[in-house]
């Protein structure tokens, strides 16, 4: 998958700084020990929650006009600090790549690709990083919003960090 320039511009996962938070939900969460930012497809600044019982890790979604990342504290909790970093980045391609609004079987691995490629240009992930998710993905057999099963969909995002889209320093930035 290719990443657009403005995809990457609207993305802006912004790196340092301190938490903060805006009408009760955050905009700049700590993950994996790490403040982040997300921006949607629009620039529109995603909100945080930080919920329980989600069902899911994290999901992606549009609350009152709203682009919101909900994540499961509990579940996060169990994962090491950088799949938490690639979980967050996945529920931001969501919004990035505008699959709240048109969701289609692809925009998992979409996500999945534009996550592991982001946290390549970031420096957040080395290969040996990705590689390590694979136990955390071995028993998933996928589901049927597209994302691929354990092993296919480990495969699939170490090929992304391989094959990395083309200049996104030049549209993205890490403060």
């Amino acid at each position: 998958m290719r990443v657009s320039a403005l995809s990457l511009v609207l993305a802006l996962l912004a790196i340092g700084g301190r938490p903060a938070v805006a009408e009760g939900l955050e905009v700049q969460p700590i993950i994996g020990g790490n403040p982040m930012r997300c921006y949607d497809y629009r620039g529109a600044l995603v909100r945080t929650l930080q919920t329980t019982q989600l069902g899911d890790v994290g999901r992606a979604s549009i609350i009152q006009r709203m682009p919101i990342i909900s994540l499961d504290t509990e579940r996060m909790a169990k994962l090491p600090a950088k799949l938490q970093i690639f979980f967050f980045m996945h529920e931001c391609a969501h919004h990035v790549l505008g699959h709240v609004i048109q969701p289609t079987l692809q925009s998992e691995r979409d996500a999945d690709c534009w996550a592991s490629n982001y946290g390549r240009w970031a420096g957040l992930f080395t290969r040996k990083d990705v590689e390590d998710f694979a136990p955390f993905f071995a028993k998933s057999n996928g589901s049927k919003f597209g994302h691929l099963a354990g092993p296919e969909r480990q495969a699939y995002i170490l090929m992304c960090f391989d094959t990395p889209a083309s200049e996104p320093a030049i549209y993205a930035h890490s403060r």
